[in-house]
């Protein structure tokens, strides 16, 4: 089960300058200040990232967002 949590306006304006991954989100990494990553994650319309039942984040802890970037090897 996965829950939504509104980030701060500050971060969904950076959010909206990112392009979408598809109709209406983006794949970001988030890093906490505490050092805790959150790799691989769906934010919906620049505005709610989604995080799963037992995790509580808070958006005033949140370091760094950046797009996702899948490494392809071949």
């Amino acid at each position: 089960m996965t829950k939504k949590i509104k980030l701060l306006g500050t971060q969904i304006k950076f959010i909206e300058s990112l392009p979408e991954q598809g109709m209406g989100y983006q794949i970001v990494d988030i890093e906490l200040k505490g050092g805790k990553k959150l790799i691989n994650r769906i934010v919906l319309n620049s505005t709610y990232l989604k995080v799963n039942d037992e995790e509580s984040i808070d958006p005033l802890h949140i370091k760094v967002i950046k797009l996702h970037v899948e490494k392809n090897y071949h």
